[in-house]
């Protein structure tokens, strides 16, 4: 990877990871709204439920699935979100190490032109 490419490189693992932090936090959000809207769905639905309590809490789990379902989904994709920051943490990593590779190297050709002149 020459020094254009791997300026480029890096700018656009900065420009994703800035999206992927935007993403983050959406889904921070999202999974927090999601598991309001399950609580209280499994609040009122309990409430409202009448019966042994093996049977309300059945009704519950029915009358709350999807709000429930919603909530978990919305989790699992925070936790993909911040896998994904990680991701481009790493990447972005790896190209300031070859960043530095790629100094060193004109540093030392620098160094041995003279050497050998």
């Amino acid at each position: 990877m020459n020094l254009p490419d791997l300026s480029r490189s890096m700018v656009q693992c900065k420009s994703d990871l800035d999206d992927a932090m935007r993403e983050y936090d959406r889904a921070i959000r999202e999974d927090a709204d999601k598991d309001r809207a399950a609580k209280v769905a499994k609040a009122r639905a309990y409430i409202a439920a009448a019966g042994p309590v093996a049977e309300r809490q059945a009704l519950v789990d029915l009358e709350t699935a999807d709000a429930q379902y919603e909530a978990r989904l919305a989790e699992g994709m925070k936790r993909s979100a911040s896998q994904a920051i990680e991701s481009h943490r790493q990447w972005m990593s790896a190209l300031q190490s070859l960043a530095s590779l790629t100094r060193a190297e004109a540093a030392l050709a620098r160094y041995e032109s003279r050497e050998t002149a």
